[in-house]
């Protein structure tokens, strides 16, 4: 791993050390600790493609564009040949806020902390999508959608944008919320309460065709039985999503 030269030279960088690598399937990604001359130690996030220089460019003209219409993403600090850096966010992701939220409530659902959640979540989504809709003048979904993908500091932050496509708000939704009721341990009550709060959190502020949102739930669960070899409660996409969107 190796910060490139030209990032370097324009941060006066004197030093610098690898702190750790997170987790991800897809690309090399570290914490960097670096030695600045002058303003002692600052830490960056260091994201290494695997793929092709595309992928680069186009995820850091993504996070530029929502950075500069205030979204909520790390803010862009240099793009290179085949790699970014970004702002360093100290916070666990949404998927540990769940669980300790979730073992912390035990038997019984902690309604007003899980509709925090869902509303931080869609405000979030709320922003994104109408950003990116300025941005291209067309319906960008984030496609990959997952608690992993979000941090908790003094805000929720969005900090994967590589696969994001055109596609309907109901994708992304019906993707979220078959993983929220998938993570382990899956179908817990909790989960599935916490993934009905968040369809009604961002049922309030999109216009949701919610036979649409059933159907794509309904898509990515048999996408996940395929995939994972879970077994998927045949009555789920019913308990997670209401009749009524606001009950």
């Amino acid at each position: 791993m190796q910060l490139e030269k030209e990032f370097i030279d324009r941060w006066n960088i004197t030093g610098y050390q690898i702190e750790k690598q997170f987790n991800s399937k897809k690309n090399k990604v570290y914490l960097v600790r670096a030695d600045i001359e002058g303003a002692g130690e600052k830490r960056f996030v260091l994201k290494q493609y695997k793929g092709r220089r595309r992928s680069v460019s186009r995820e850091a003209d993504i996070l530029a564009e929502l950075y500069k219409r205030g979204v909520s993403v790390p803010e862009l600090y240099y793009r290179g040949a085949k790699s970014i850096v970004i702002e360093y966010v100290n916070g666990p992701t949404l998927i540990d806020v769940m669980t300790d939220a979730e073992y912390i409530a035990g038997q019984k659902f902690d309604y007003i902390n899980a509709k925090g959640m869902a509303s931080h979540i869609a405000r979030w989504l709320d922003d994104f999508y109408k950003a990116m809709e300025q941005i291209t003048g067309r319906s960008i979904i984030l496609w990959d959608i997952n608690l992993r993908n979000f941090l908790v500091g003094y805000k929720l932050y969005g900090i994967d944008f590589e696969e994001c496509r055109e596609g309907a708000y109901e994708e992304d939704l019906g993707r979220l919320l078959a993983f929220i009721v998938t993570y382990a341990p899956a179908f817990t009550p909790y989960k599935i309460e916490f993934a009905r709060e968040v369809y009604n959190a961002l049922g309030r502020r999109l216009d949701l065709d919610r036979d649409r949102v059933m159907a794509e739930t309904a898509k990515e669960f048999d996408a996940i039985r395929d995939r994972r070899g879970m077994e998927i409660p045949e009555d789920i996409v019913g308990r997670i999503i209401p009749v009524n969107l606001f009950p």
